[in-house]
């Protein structure tokens, strides 16, 4: 069964062929037995689906299932014990997070602290834990941190 025959079977189903596109299809059907059975049950098919009865919702469907949404949604809104409360997405970002603050909070302030004291000058460089000889924009270079070291 060729695919252009399948598909002019289709149209015919569907809509009017033109005398030529007609007389190649019945060539076709005369041909291919194959064919003709696909023809015999898509007619079949299609008297089918004419015979049956439209198949629809019984009455007050919409209103029984607009009673139901609303009872679910009462249910819903119900208050919650404190025991059976489990807090919602932000909640819990906000506790989690409001914990690592001040976890680094006390860690900063300890770094600073230990900085400070390890040093014996109260500086900007000496609170971030460099000497006077080396800058945070001299780490970016990496000529000048090797002359430093004596590399070059």
């Amino acid at each position: 069964m060729k695919r252009s025959d399948l598909d002019l079977l289709y149209r015919s189903l569907d809509t009017t062929l033109t005398a030529e596109e007609r007389s190649r299809l019945d060539a076709a059907l005369r041909q291919d037995p194959a064919l003709r059975e696909e023809r015999e049950r898509l007619v079949r098919l299609r008297s089918q689906m004419e015979s049956q009865e439209p198949l629809s919702f019984k009455p007050g469907f919409t209103s029984r299932v607009m009673d139901r949404l609303d009872r679910e949604s009462a249910s819903e809104a119900a208050p919650v014990s404190a025991d059976d409360a489990t807090p919602d997405f932000e909640n819990a970002l906000s506790i989690m997070f409001r914990r690592m603050a001040v976890a680094a909070s006390i860690a900063a302030v300890l770094l600073l602290t230990y900085n400070l004291t390890t040093t014996g000058s109260v500086s900007l460089t000496a609170s971030f834990g460099l000497n006077g000889e080396l800058y945070p924009e001299d780490l970016y270079d990496a000529r000048m941190a090797l002359e430093t070291e004596g590399a070059l």
